[in-house]
C-alpha cells in the first residue's frame, strides 16, 4: 500500500476507528471538489487510475454524498486529458467515477437511495444502483425495483427496472419499468411531476384497480392516464376499453372506446346491488363510474 500527495489531498492516520480521508483539488465536470473519507484505509493505485478506500466510507460531492462499505474512485490525470483533448489543461486530478460496494447509501438533498452497489459517474450525475431491496425515497414517494435503479441526480429523474412499483400516500403504481419525473421548488425541495409506466402497469387506489400496457400519472393534477388492454375494476363492477382516465382526487374515472373505425367499443360488467358507484354510457361511447 503506498500514500502520496500528488492532485489529491491525503490525510492518513492509524487503520481502525481513525479516519482516512482524501479531497480532490479539482473536477472536470464541477466546481465542487470530490472528498472520500474512510475509516479503515485508502489506497492509490497508479497503475490503474484508481483510489481504493475501505470501511465505513464516505463520499461528497456537492449535494450528493455516498455511504458504503468500500469504494472506487476512477480518475483522470494531466496526460489523459491532454490526449484526449489536445492541449494543455489545468494541472490536477479529475476524478470521474465512483464505484460504492456494500451497504450502499446515495443521498441528493432530500432523496436517498439504496442498493448493494452503486455505480455513480461524477462527470454526468449519474447513478446505477443494482442488487437485492433496491429502494429510493423521497419526501412524497417510495420507489422500489428488482433490477436495477437508474437515478440522475442532476436531472431530477428516476428510472426503476424490473417489478418497479411507486408509492404515494394510500396509491400504488406497478409496472415493469416506471421513470418518474422530479422538479425542485425555489427552496430546493424536491417533487415528484410525472411517473410513466410501461409494461404490465397497474394503477391501486382505496376504491380502484386499473391495469393496461402503458401508464403515466400526473402529480400536478393527480390524474392518471392508462392505454391498451384497459381494465377499471370497482368492487365487483369492471369496465374494459382502449384507455382510461382517473382523477386520483375526485375519484372519478372515464373509459374511452378505440379508434374511429376500429370496431372496438367499451364494456361493461355491473352487478346490482354492489355498494360501489355503478358506471353509466354516454352516446360518446365513454363510461363513467
Amino acid at each position: 500500500m503506498r500514500y502520496f500527495i500528488l492532485g489529491i489531498m491525503i490525510f492518513l492516520c492509524l487503520p481502525g476507528t481513525e479516519q482516512v480521508h482524501a479531497q480532490a483539488i479539482e473536477n472536470s465536470a464541477s466546481d465542487e471538489p470530490v472528498e472520500i473519507s474512510a475509516a479503515g484505509t485508502l489506497e492509490w493505485h497508479q497503475k490503474d487510475k484508481q483510489y481504493v478506500a475501505v470501511g465505513e466510507v464516505e463520499a461528497k460531492q456537492g449535494e450528493v454524498t455516498i455511504y458504503a462499505d468500500s469504494l472506487v474512485a476512477d480518475y483522470y490525470d494531466d496526460e489523459d486529458q491532454k490526449a484526449s483533448k489536445g492541449k494543455e489543461t489545468a494541472s490536477g486530478v479529475k476524478i470521474w467515477q465512483l464505484t460504492a460496494t456494500g451497504n450502499v447509501i446515495l443521498q441528493n438533498t432530500d432523496s436517498k437511495a439504496v442498493g448493494d452497489k452503486a455505480i455513480y459517474n461524477v462527470e454526468t450525475g449519474m447513478a446505477v444502483l443494482t442488487g437485492e431491496n433496491l429502494k429510493l425515497t423521497t419526501p412524497g414517494q417510495v420507489i422500489t425495483a428488482r433490477d436495477r435503479m437508474e437515478y440522475d441526480t442532476n436531472g431530477g429523474v428516476a428510472k426503476a427496472v424490473g417489478q418497479a412499483q411507486i408509492v404515494e400516500g394510500t396509491n400504488r403504481l406497478n409496472a415493469q419499468t416506471i421513470t418518474a419525473r422530479f422538479v425542485k421548488d425555489q427552496n430546493g425541495k424536491q417533487s415528484l411531476k410525472t411517473a410513466t409506466a410501461i409494461g404490465g402497469v397497474t394503477i391501486t387506489t382505496p376504491d380502484e384497480v386499473l391495469t393496461g400496457d402503458t401508464g403515466i400519472y400526473n402529480a400536478g393534477n393527480d390524474t392518471a392516464e392508462v392505454k391498451g388492454n384497459v381494465t377499471i375494476k370497482r368492487g365487483p363492477n369492471m369496465l374494459e376499453g382502449a384507455r382510461a382516465q382517473v382523477n386520483l382526487t375526485t375519484n372519478v374515472s372515464k373509459m374511452f372506446s378505440g379508434e374511429p373505425g376500429s370496431g372496438k367499443r367499451v364494456k361493461g360488467v355491473f352487478f346490482p346491488g354492489s355498494s360501489k358507484s355503478i358506471p353509466k354510457q354516454d352516446s360518446s361511447n365513454e363510461v363513467h363510474p
